[in-house]
């Protein structure tokens, strides 16, 4: 359904990487290579800086390469890596970075142990930055973190989410009435269908569902928001002991339980109460979208020397080739639609105005849905592995949806529809099809 664009659930992960615009990470940071790699870093050009960073680390100095290294493993989901090269920094460098930089390795080192599902080293380093480098970071971004704080204490003392894959596993998926992607999951012998949203950066769900499934509810109440319409509501924490996809067992699953207000959308009478976010997918490592209605979980993925794919946060990113150029859009298979950023708007202007024609559509998500006016193209043209893909009537928004939008897009389900197959790599992180 045009209009029911995405859920995206967890702003609150997707923190801070902006503090790095004024960093120095080593003395000297004002060269030519060390500019290049931070404007890069900035924009979150990961495919870019990975490229340029390979060609420049002869040419830098070792606190310079371990730091820009820290974010590229970070962003194609070598967590360890990335916590590795921070704490090599720490330990052999700490004197001669900035407190902006430390902050920012910090939050990284957050979110690489959250993805990690270690909880406890997650608060520890959201703890550090509060504790020592507050004065380099705005209200609003203490803010963002002191939020981040109380998820992660709350999950402190949760065992690390756990897949057990033993088989291959097929499961079928299906679109709910507003063609929103649903598969399957079992629970206390019960079959539920469950939004499939990659960039739902954690798994949520309604406040009734919470009681079906039986999750333990934790102590804990902080603010969240729908990233398409900017609406904020308070939300709490559960956790499923158990799920089933398929023959897959996941353990520890964690949800954000949402009032069943927020989940409906009343407009068109429907309600989201079960959404399986970036967490979940994440650890089922590959993932096969087969046109004809099956999804295969393989178990063991197949390597590939593709390299489109990348992590923002939990955030899923594609890198595509245009007509005109390569750019980096979100991937998100919980919209049924793809949207074009601010960013497009701004770098391809004249054709728009062109081509376009002015359109009111809605955008929403959990907390409800808003109308914007934006352009509509005709047809947008992407190519995957040199496979040309006309999307048809794509919106393009003239101004920024959230603060701090980088990215040129955000990628549906009508472009995942083009294929017969899908596949979805969080190992050697590519996306291809066939």
């Amino acid at each position: 359904m045009n209009g029911i664009s995405r859920l995206l659930v967890a702003g609150i992960f997707l923190v801070l990487v902006g503090c790095n615009q004024h960093i120095a990470p080593g003395n000297n940071s004002n060269s030519p290579f060390n500019k290049q790699l931070r404007e890069l870093l900035d924009q979150k050009e990961y495919f870019r800086l990975e490229t340029k960073l390979n060609i420049l680390k002869d040419s830098i100095d070792n606190r310079q390469r371990l730091y820009f290294q820290a974010f590229v493993n970070n962003a194609f989901n070598r967590n360890e890596e990335s916590i590795r090269d921070i704490d090599t920094l720490f330990k052999n460098y700490f004197s001669a970075i900035t407190d902006s930089a430390k902050a920012a390795l910090s939050l990284l080192q957050d979110d690489d142990y959250f993805k990690l599902y270690q909880y406890a080293k997650a608060a520890q380093s959201i703890n550090t930055v509060l504790d020592n480098y507050v004065g380099v970071l705005d209200s609003e971004k203490i803010s963002d973190i002191k939020n981040d704080l109380l998820i992660r204490n709350a999950l402190q003392n949760i065992p690390p989410q756990e897949a057990i894959i033993r088989d291959s596993t097929v499961i079928h998926w299906k679109k709910d009435r507003i063609g929103l992607f649903e598969i399957p999951i079992k629970s206390k012998a019960k079959t539920y269908d469950c939004i499939f949203d990659t960039r739902a950066n954690i798994s949520s769900i309604s406040q009734t569902y919470a009681a079906k499934l039986g999750l333990k509810m934790l102590d804990v109440s902080y603010e969240e928001g729908s990233g398409m319409t900017g609406i904020r509501f308070k939300t709490g924490l559960g956790i499923a002991d158990s799920i089933y996809i398929g023959d897959i067992l996941v353990r520890n699953v964690v949800f954000q339980v949402m009032p069943d207000s927020v989940l409906y959308l009343a407009p068109v009478k429907f309600s989201l109460n079960i959404i399986i976010g970036s967490p979940v997918i994440e650890a089922l490592k590959e993932v096969h979208i087969y046109k004809d209605g099956r999804m295969l979980i393989p178990l063991i993925p197949l390597k590939k020397a593709l390299h489109n794919f990348a992590l923002d946060r939990l955030d899923p990113v594609i890198s595509l080739k245009t007509d005109d150029d390569t750019l980096c859009f979100h991937l998100d298979m919980g919209a049924s639609t793809t949207d074009l950023y601010y960013a497009y708007f701004e770098k391809y202007k004249s054709q728009i105005l062109k081509e376009g024609i002015i359109k009111t559509i809605q955008i929403g998500g959990a907390g409800g849905i808003q109308k914007k006016d934006v352009y509509i193209l005709p047809e947008f043209n992407v190519y995957l592995e040199n496979k040309k893909i006309t999307i048809d009537s794509v919106a393009v928004h003239t101004e920024k949806i959230y603060p701090g939008e980088k990215y040129y897009g955000n990628i549906g389900q009508d472009f995942a529809g083009k294929f017969n197959e899908l596949i979805l790599n969080f190992i050697d992180m590519y996306i291809s099809a066939n």
